[in-house]
């Protein structure tokens, strides 16, 4: 009896190593990943169905996804500044969006954004030309043109210069601050040639950045002679930057006026028509040298920036999405009526329709 339960003991000894080895030699195996089950055999987590499907989100860095049914976007909003001219000019401009129309290649648009553009900050690109065909007249320019920044530019406003020779530099950029742009105004001095063309190329590409009113103002006689851009060219830029440009000719207005002068003021005129805008003529005392002119030009030059300065009081801002939607690039004419009688409006004549 006594042999008998020690050979029970022995037999749950061993029982009991076997089992421990067992169980110490599945942990080492487990740890050192032998003995798993390969990744294709084992039971993959099952993703519970939902009653519904889950909304796509778009976050806002990602790109719009491509449709035939894609939504308006603001990007197809086509804006129209109207410059607004009255008949006596005593009236008001109480002016309604009912009160104005704007076609599209003909066709009748209707307006879905309509405020006083005044009431926008106004970003300005002045290019004062510095090339020795104004020698004469700078230094009264320059006055003129500090005189200026003084009348029209309020604290919400911003406006850059550019001398325009041979080479187009930036003289001061973007400031609301009034003192730097006349002090910039000082470093002014005629030399070289001109690229004009140019300038108003570049000036539209600095306004592409710019919010609210963008308008460019041309000091110079119109003349161009080194420009890389043409005069088309340059023009299509202004227009697809949605740039009003006006001009102060600065050239001869008398009988004496030479074929440079007559080309340069068809050049301003061409561009301040096709993108709304004016060209302001003030009339010099012939014969003026050494920089040297009588107060009756220098009055006539002031007069003329005073009217520009007039002209951006009295503008609205029209926009409209196209009832041709075509997304084809091509340029279409626009045009802008006032139904109310004793006012007439300038506006652009056309722009480029957006292209995927």
């Amino acid at each position: 009896m006594g042999f008998s339960v020690s050979i029970k003991r022995l037999l749950v000894i061993a029982i009991l190593l076997v089992a421990g080895t067992a169980i110490d030699r599945s942990s080492s195996l487990a740890q050192s990943g032998r003995g798993q089950l390969p990744d294709d055999k084992k039971q993959k987590p099952v993703t519970p169905r939902l009653p519904y499907p889950l909304p796509k989100i778009r976050l806002p860095e990602q790109l719009p996804q491509k449709s035939d049914d894609t939504i308006r976007i603001n990007s197809d909003l086509v804006t129209v500044v109207a410059t607004i001219a009255r008949k006596v000019q005593t009236d008001p401009l109480d002016l309604r969006q009912a009160d104005f129309e704007i076609l599209e290649d003909g066709v009748p648009q209707e307006i879905a954004n309509f405020a006083r553009d005044v009431d926008q900050p106004l970003k300005m690109v002045m290019l004062f030309d510095t090339s020795l065909s104004v020698t004469q007249k700078i230094a009264f320019e320059k006055r003129a043109a500090a005189r200026f920044f003084e009348r029209v530019l309020r604290p919400q406003d911003a406006a850059a210069l550019f001398s325009v020779s041979t080479d187009v530099s930036v003289l001061q950029d973007f400031t609301t601050k009034i003192p730097f742009l006349v002090n910039a105004t000082r470093q002014l001095k005629a030399q070289g040639a001109t690229s004009l063309y140019d300038a108003v190329f570049l000036a539209s590409d600095y306004l592409n950045k710019a919010e609210g009113r963008r308008v460019i103002v041309i000091v110079s006689d119109g003349g161009d002679t080194t420009s890389s851009k043409g005069l088309l060219e340059c023009l299509a830029q202004a227009q697809q930057s949605n740039a009003v440009i006006f001009a102060i000719f600065t050239g001869n207005l008398n009988s004496s006026q030479n074929l440079r002068d007559l080309a340069g003021e068809r050049a301003l005129e061409t561009l301040t028509r096709e993108t709304g805008g004016d060209v302001l003529k003030p009339r010099f005392t012939p014969g003026t040298q050494n920089d040297e002119m009588d107060e009756s030009s220098l009055r006539e030059l002031d007069q003329a920036f005073l009217n520009v300065a007039e002209q951006l009081r009295t503008q609205f801002a029209l926009g409209f999405f196209s009832t041709n939607d075509k997304r084809d690039g091509t340029f279409r004419k626009l045009s802008v009526r006032i139904k109310k009688s004793g006012y007439t409006a300038r506006a652009r004549t056309g722009y480029y329709a957006p292209k995927n």
